[in-house]
């Protein structure tokens, strides 16, 4: 605007170098000629050169000068010079009006969900209803996200049922009680408190055998006495000569003792080969609890660790499994089934990803990734008051079936081959719209996957019963459909921005009351998330993540790009963002304040107000606590 240059044109003074003032000229003869405007840049130039006495040529030398400037692109002095030499003398830009930049404010709120996408949302009533009904009392109790102890509990189902279990979809198509469960979460996010309780009645059953295998164990040592002390006497008899005589009297052995197992249904801190030799003395299956998934995953993922992949991958499919090993020998399970709950951070998720990825062992996981405004305080109630007995004792109960095969009713088939159908569609609408293999590879096991929480839901409810019944089947359907793909997808196939442009938009809101950025004031803003890259990348990186909020409307780029090569570049800020985000900015303010606040508390020194305090609540209510 002719404003913006007038401002500049009044702090250079005329008193400057002759080449200095026939730029000036020529800066304001190459306005003139784009906003067909030549008469009023000549009038400038000529009054603002008339304020030197001593240089000043007067107006006829001044338009003879004029008329010698050229417009072309190849020797033309733009405006930067004019800009360049005010800021030089302590000009600064000032802020253009930017009301009627910004039509509307529709654009902002969906770029927000697609920068910062929530979490997967799950219909709790889906689930059995004792475990959902326990889950909400943990989250309530502990104040965390229910999906903690709904899927907790889920594992613990897992780790009480017999592996050998089966559920037939279709011929030769049988699926075991078999999951791999992942909350994915902050540290704060209360996941051990949240997922422990439901594991107690597994322990509370392991503790109860105790006896018996104690005293089991006390008859094998008896018993094995016995069958060395037999086989030592045949052994020495058959060595006499009288062994020799036809009609001599072998002395007998009795048949060889069984070693005891103790009942064991969970593990946590374990290697493959230990997993494979626990599994062979239990066909059962056992579930493995990892409460912090980091130390596992970093097992897993090193090459050096000797751990076998493949073992931990066979062990989802619950079938037999061979180990050799030189020093070992060979271990043999006949039914090598384990299943898994753990929690994991999302940092240490990204740090392996691609390692656990490579054969498929992270796609056999249901990702739960927890929401955190869920995340609360807690209000427990009196252990009487819950259902912790009725939940106990459906472990229970499970725990106590037989290996059985259970089958679809045919109201429960139709409904899973309509599943099949559809997910055949879906298949090949992620393959033809380039889904990232990873999560093709986990997509690809959602029919199997269906079948193993149809199992374990029956088992749960109604496991006497040898038939899925329909209404389960379109319960798990819909499990699957509305909330275990969205999860996976939101795990393997991430459709946002990546952190840094979350981290400036973030940014941008909070400080939206500012109604300029410039491309120096957000690199320095920004120099903790962009110290990994050079000068150059810095500033692409931030201009890339600004053309993404100037598509949705929150800021529009007010220079012309020429300076872009020196580092310069300046963006206004949608004004209406201070009303949109005021709630979400309240929140952070807030946040900010209380650990501020935590911090002056510990040193004995008086609060201070932290940044965008004053914005939202005035600094007359500025309230240190």
């Amino acid at each position: 605007s002719w404003e913006q240059i007038i401002s500049a044109l009044e702090c250079i003074s005329a008193d400057l170098s002759r080449a200095e003032w026939v730029q000036v000229g020529m800066a304001l003869h190459y306005a003139g000629a784009v906003t067909g405007q030549m008469e009023y840049a000549f009038q400038l130039w000529d009054a603002w050169s008339a304020q030197s006495d001593g240089k000043y040529p007067g107006t006829p030398s001044l338009m003879t000068q004029w008329k010698s400037f050229r417009t072309d692109k190849n020797v033309a002095v733009t405006l930067g010079t004019l800009f360049h030499l005010a800021r030089e003398s302590g000009w600064v830009a000032p802020i253009p009006d930017v009301t009627n930049l910004f039509p509307d404010m529709l654009k902002p709120a969906v770029f927000t969900a697609a920068l910062r996408p929530e979490p997967p949302s799950l219909d709790i009533d889906l689930f059995p209803e004792i475990l959902a009904r326990r889950a909400q009392e943990i989250s309530d109790g502990v104040g965390c996200d229910p999906l903690v102890p709904l899927f907790a509990g889920l594992g613990a189902i897992c780790g009480a049922i017999d592996a050998r279990t089966r559920l037939e979809l279709m011929p030769e198509f049988q699926v075991p009680p078999v999951l791999w469960l992942m909350t994915i979460g902050e540290p704060a996010d209360k996941k051990t408190p949240g997922s422990a309780p439901m594991f107690g009645v597994l322990r509370e059953i392991e503790a109860e055998d105790r006896p018996r295998y104690a005293k089991e164990r006390i008859d094998y040592e008896v018993s094995q006495a016995r069958y060395e002390t037999a086989k030592k006497q045949m052994i020495e008899h058959m060595q006499t000569p009288e062994s020799l005589l036809e009609n001599t009297v072998i002395p007998a052995i009795p048949p060889e003792p069984a070693v005891p197992v103790a009942t064991k249904l969970m593990v946590q801190d374990i290697t493959s080969q230990k997993l494979v030799r626990q599994c062979a003395d239990r066909p059962r299956g056992l579930l493995c609890y990892l409460d912090e998934m980091a130390a596992w995953a970093e097992k897993v993922s090193d090459t050096r660790s000797g751990e076998d992949r493949s073992a931990w991958t066979v062990a989802y499919e619950s079938r037999w499994y061979e180990m050799d090993r030189v020093g070992a020998g060979t271990i043999s399970a006949s039914n090598f089934a384990l299943s898994i709950f753990g929690n994991i951070q999302p940092q240490v998720m990204q740090m392996y990803a691609a390692q656990l990825s490579k054969d498929g062992l992270l796609q056999r996981f249901i990702p739960v990734v927890l929401r955190p405004k869920f995340t609360r305080l807690g209000h427990p109630v009196p252990e009487c008051m819950t259902s912790k007995s009725a939940y106990d004792q459906v472990v229970r109960v499970v725990y106590g079936l037989p290996p059985v095969t259970y089958h679809l009713s045919p109201e429960a088939l139709t409904i899973y081959r309509e599943f099949q159908s559809w997910y055949e569609q879906a298949k090949h609408d992620e393959r033809i719209t380039g889904a990232l293999p990873t999560y093709m590879t986990a997509f690809g096991k959602i029919e199997g996957l269906a079948g193993r929480v149809a199992l374990i839901w029956h088992c749960i409810e109604t496991p006497y019963a040898t038939q899925v019944s329909g209404a389960l089947m379109a319960r798990v359907v819909k499990f699957v459909k509305d909330y275990v793909i969205p999860s996976l997808r939101y795990v393997h196939q991430p459709e946002s921005g990546d952190s840094f442009d979350k981290w400036l938009a973030d940014h941008v809101i909070f400080h939206c009351d500012i109604v300029s950025h410039s491309l120096a004031d957000l690199k320095h803003s920004s120099r903790v998330q962009l110290k990994h890259l050079n000068t150059w990348q810095q500033d692409q990186a931030i201009i890339g993540a600004m053309m993404l909020m100037e598509e949705a409307g929150w800021v529009v780029r007010v220079d012309d790009g020429s300076m872009e090569h020196r580092h310069m570049a300046q963006w206004a800020v949608n004004p209406q963002l201070r009303n949109q985000f005021v709630e979400y900015r309240r929140e952070v303010v807030e946040a900010k304040q209380r650990l501020s606040d935590s911090f002056y508390r510990r040193t004995n020194a008086k609060p201070k107000p932290v940044k965008g305090n004053e914005l939202l609540y005035g600094t007359d209510l500025f309230r240190g606590s």
